[in-house]
């Protein structure tokens, strides 16, 4: 039986890029073995008009050649330092229930800026990985919170985003109407990618902050707090997740599996959650929570 390395992964730490070919079949099963790598670190290619998919991971050399071990495929040495992002080959926006518009390539994003519309518009460039608004989890929160912020006041509600990546939940927030926002990530450049991908798209007013959940203690309650991050996590600290949440806020969780499903929601909801419904894509799910009065 193979074995999945067990670390955790900083981009200040990547060296190596492990790869293999698999099938689109197999998508789900490639994405549970290696969510260890965290979605900032996983890229999965797949090839028009072929079932062929291809995995990557950067990563350290130790963990490439584990994965090498384990898996096959190849490992090569990987310059973070001086690698960009392939420009985007999606020229179309991912259209995000009925209100947002997500472009991944600049130049349709410009081009479409200066049509009249009424849906909002945001800019997320192709980075290493996710964040784009592509991977399930990320899919997930962003309808969950496209639908719940119809029920809340315009431009007076307030958005916390844990594990916020690239920054697209807090600033999909940003344009659907929050006013005040938060967003932290464990991971330094993560809060460097998001505070640019703020400006790109003057969004300058949404504040970001390099700090750990499980050694950080979120200031106030917010209205919408949103947890893209994993189950262990979400488990770990879910007391001070729900503590940070206003009554009656609302809460979104993803990076669950669909079998972590009923765990997870028995946790929140012992601590004073109501499931209010949930999204599933493939085996991954996003939950929505609703905090509810100790009397009720």
């Amino acid at each position: 039986m193979t074995t999945t390395p067990s670390v955790s992964i900083k981009k200040s730490t990547i060296t190596h890029l492990w790869s293999r070919l698999t099938t689109t079949r197999w998508e789900d099963a490639w994405r549970e073995r290696l969510q260890f790598a965290g979605p900032e670190f996983l890229v999965l290619k797949a090839f028009p008009a072929s079932r062929t998919l291809r995995l990557d991971v950067y990563t350290n050399k130790a963990t490439a050649q584990k994965l090498l071990k384990n898996f096959g495929g190849s490992v090569r040495p990987f310059n973070a330092a001086t690698w960009t992002p392939p420009a985007s080959k999606n020229k179309h926006p991912r259209h995000i229930g009925t209100t947002l518009l997500l472009y991944n390539d600049e130049k349709s994003f410009l081009q479409d800026c200066q049509k009249t519309s009424s849906k909002k518009r945001l800019y997320i460039p192709a980075g290493m990985a996710f964040g784009t608004g592509d991977h399930a989890t990320t899919s997930n929160c962003l309808r969950l919170l496209e639908n719940i912020q119809k029920l809340l006041p315009p431009k007076k509600w307030s958005l916390l985003d844990l594990g916020t990546g690239s920054g697209i939940l807090a600033l999909a927030g940003a344009s659907l109407g929050a006013k005040k926002i938060l967003g932290i990530d464990f991971d330094q450049q993560c809060v460097s990618i998001a505070q640019e991908n703020a400006l790109r798209n003057n969004l300058s007013h949404i504040r970001f902050r390099h700090a750990n959940l499980l050694h950080w203690t979120p200031p106030g309650t917010w209205d919408v707090v949103t947890a893209n991050i994993y189950s262990s996590v979400l488990s770990t600290a879910a007391a001070k997740i729900v503590n940070s949440i206003n009554t009656p806020g609302h809460l979104i969780l993803s990076g669950i599996l669909v079998v972590e499903r009923t765990v997870i929601l028995d946790i929140f909801m012992t601590l004073g959650m109501k499931e209010i419904t949930y999204f599933q894509r493939g085996k991954w799910c996003a939950l929505l929570l609703q905090k509810i009065n100790k009397d009720e």
